[in-house]
């Protein structure tokens, strides 16, 4: 949406200038885009000229010689332009004007020939670039007028980026209305021709007769349709004040009627159509669903075939409008109007993107139509354009019709001024809150708040709550939290101190589950396993489904192994060997029953990488990591005989088991120690029987004992038959401080005879 500075104050007074105006709105939400300053800066040597006669250049085959007037005499200049004639009036910048970027014009020769000046494009005057070559102005531009005094004042362009649920602000008086609420200043609306009826769902005429009779067949996607007759037009080119704002926002001039149009649009947001209607067969007008394999002809120059989905306006004939999007070349206005039918009217937003995207074909009208254009703003635009036609192109303004489905209804919301300030985390006083709605259009309801017990009043006095009328132009507000956002925008965000709010996080069950989960998973990762996720519904199962998806989908797991052996088989075709799998899923029980479960494969070797060759994973690889876990589960091996079987190479090794409750706590960082470590070594003679578990638990930790390690085992030899020898690594050190030999070997005595004691065994080295 493009829209200039000066066309903005004509409708709202302010004092920013054009740079503070674009954080204004960028603060109250609306992005801008881009920002482009036209003109303000044309030197007083440019003024207007007339080209009097036009010949080749005897030198240079892409230039011309040309006379021009000034207004005080004739001039040649040596033009490469093509897109004048004789007789057109173009600016003429005069010798000693500054161009920009130190570019001054003067006298010269070019190509041998004398140029006393040089005739302006737009874009070297720093306007908005019209067509390619010289600026071809009107042919009542005043000869020799500078034309910085032609043109007025610089202006600025302004490009937002209007977000959908914001239709309003496709209009140049929407972002009046921003304007005028953050700055308290009233907004100044033009006038209208205030030839509008009320609304009703009759096909009720105003004004002389004929009239086309209006008839809407399709009521649900267009609840409203208006005409307005305007007769004795004389169709011409716009006024130099209409050209130029159109041109400025990158719109092209066609004449008087259909400028006003688009100049409407862009005013009111509203779009509207004018038809030629001495072009209308049958003197009707008929909104009504198209013909299956309808053709209709766009203005544009495009043909198009038609759905019986699509909308269309017609006379009895044929179809002469797409509702929404665009008029039909057979009934376009042109050089021979003499009357003209103006259509304002309200189509249903989805039916015109439909319709849009089916044919590829879009316009300034769809893009409003689409998001959704103020259905009572219908009258006021036809009004308005009705005025500006009768004052632009003269005629008569003449009936009307207004076809309306059902009543037009406005919303009713009501805030509540404490949960204004306890959204926003400030206190917003609640006569600022009444007078941020007021700027905006929303008309409060006084008088009218719910009845509520007697001294239910706040604070202050005033019902502790607004209720406000939604105007129909505002159709993203529907609830307390819209009214409270407009609070927020208007209030200005920069006014809102960012500060944590004190909260409580929310704690539950499944909080704690999904933590262990996490934690499951972390520690899983860190020991090379990757997860799997396999569909829930498998082919074949106890628990069947009463309508499966499809044949591969007929009843829900039992187990979580199936689907691993199937990543696995997956991978192995993918040339991937060495794998460590799992899962977190649930399962079904025959009963139904529903339960979580993890599931652990391993195949291949247990590191990889083509510079290495190690062992391939065993049964004690699934132990560790279950042991990590805190679980216990039985651990299945599918020997590599079997694994073939599944087209995979190696020994398969798989285990599951339900989910713990509680995986092992996380670990915690202990500080490395400041002081040496002496070791001492043990081996001793036991009975075959005792195991790893007794002899440590038959040593008892004294203070300074840091670690016990067994680091062999041994048995024949010297060993008697049902002995074997075992060899443990005795770590001390002291926390604070370095241990003495003699402490040690204190303390190492004193170990072996608790293992003598314990154990009857037999010391061999220490």
């Amino acid at each position: 949406m493009k829209f200039t500075y000066n066309w903005l104050k004509q409708y709202v007074d302010f004092d920013w200038s054009p740079q503070e105006l674009a954080e204004k709105l960028t603060f109250a939400g609306i992005e801008v885009e881009d920002i482009v300053t036209l003109g303000g800066k044309i030197p007083e040597q440019v003024v207007i000229a007339q080209i009097l006669s036009s010949d080749k250049h005897p030198n240079a085959d892409k230039l011309s010689v040309c006379r021009v007037n000034d207004g005080t005499g004739e001039r040649q200049i040596v033009c490469g332009a093509k897109n004048y004639k004789v007789g057109d009036k173009v600016p003429l910048a005069l010798p000693g004007a500054a161009m920009g970027a130190g570019f001054t014009i003067k006298e010269s020769k070019l190509r041998g020939i004398l140029s006393q000046g040089m005739m302006c494009s737009a874009e070297e005057l720093g306007l908005p670039k019209a067509e390619d070559g010289l600026l071809i102005l009107p042919a009542d531009a005043p000869l020799g007028k500078k034309f910085s005094e032609y043109v007025g004042p610089g202006d600025t362009v302004y490009d937002i980026e209007v977000t959908p649920n914001r239709p309003d602000w496709l209009s140049v008086i929407g972002i009046a209305r921003e304007i005028a609420a953050l700055t308290g200043n009233p907004l100044k609306l033009p006038a209208d021709s205030g030839t509008g009826v009320s609304p009703g769902s009759s096909n009720k005429q105003t004004g002389e007769t004929p009239f086309p009779l209006v008839e809407v067949e399709a009521p649900d996607l267009c609840p409203r349709y208006t005409a307005r007759m305007i007769r004795g037009v004389k169709i011409g080119p716009s006024p130099a004040w209409l050209k130029s704002i159109l041109e400025k926002v990158g719109l092209r001039s066609i004449n008087n009627v259909v400028d006003i149009t688009n100049y409407v649009l862009l005013e009111s947001g509203h779009p509207l159509h004018a038809f030629d209607f001495n072009l209308l067969k049958g003197n009707r007008i008929i909104v009504r669903r198209a013909k299956d394999g309808e053709e209709f002809g766009a203005i544009v120059g495009s043909q198009h075939k038609l759905t019986g989905e699509m909308l269309v306006i017609a006379d009895a004939e044929r179809a002469v409008a797409l509702a929404g999007i665009m008029g039909g070349q057979n009934s376009e206005i042109n050089d021979a109007t003499t009357d003209v039918l103006l259509e304002s009217a309200w189509f249903l937003p989805a039916n015109v993107r439909k319709t849009s995207k089916q044919l590829s074909l879009t316009s300034d009208s769809s893009y409003r139509f689409e998001r959704g254009a103020d259905i009572g703003g219908v009258i006021w635009a036809s009004n308005r354009a009705a005025l500006l036609i009768q004052q632009l192109a003269g005629g008569t303004i003449g009936g009307f019709v207004d076809v309306l489905a059902k009543p037009v209804e406005k919303r009713r919301v009501k805030c509540r001024y404490a949960q204004v300030n306890r959204l926003l985390g400030v206190e917003v006083p609640p006569a600022t809150v009444k007078k941020i709605f007021t700027g905006l259009g929303l008309e409060v309801l006084e008088g009218r708040a719910p009845s509520r017990p007697s001294g239910a009043l706040g604070h202050d006095g005033a019902w502790p709550s607004i209720e406000v009328e939604i105007p129909t132009y505002r159709v993203d507000l529907e609830r307390e939290a819209d009214l409270i956002e407009e609070v927020c925008r208007i209030y200005g965000v920069e006014n809102i101190p960012a500060k944590m709010l004190p909260a409580l996080p929310a704690v539950s069950a499944f909080d704690a589950q999904w933590d262990e989960r996490r934690r499951v998973r972390a520690t899983l990762n860190a020991l090379g396993f990757h997860e799997a996720l396999n569909q829930t519904m498998v082919s074949e199962g106890a628990v069947k489904l009463q309508n499966p998806l499809n044949a591969e989908m007929t009843a829900l797991r039992q187990s979580l192994v199936p689907g691993l052996l199937q990543n696995l088989r997956t991978n192995v075709s993918r040339h991937q060997y060495d794998m460590r799998l799992f899962e977190i899923g649930r399962v079904f029980a025959a009963d139904g029953k529903e339960s979580l479960k993890l599931a652990l494969a391993a195949t291949g070797r247990r590191t990889t990488g083509d510079w290495e060759r190690t062992e391939k994973s065993d049964y004690f690889d699934l132990k560790g990591a279950l042991e990590q876990l805190g679980v216990n589960a039985e651990i299945t091996e599918i020997p590599e005989k079997k694994a073939k079987k599944l087209d995979l190479r190696d020994a398969v090794y798989v285990a599951e088991c339900e989910l713990p409750a509680r995986a092992v706590s996380e670990k915690q960082f202990v500080e490395l120690p400041k002081f040496p470590a002496i070791v001492r070594d043990v081996a001793l003679v036991v009975d075959e029987a005792v195991t790893h578990r007794q002899v440590l638990d038959a040593i008892e930790r004294g203070k300074n004992l840091e670690a016990v390690a067994l680091f062999d085992v041994f048995r024949g030899g010297s060993i008697p038959a049902g002995k074997k020898s075992v060899a443990y690594s005795l770590t001390f050190r002291a926390a604070d401080r370095t241990l003495t030999d003699t402490e040690v070997n204190a303390a190492h005595e004193a170990i072996k005879k608790q293992l003598q004691a314990k154990l009857a065994c037999e010391i061999r080295v220490s």
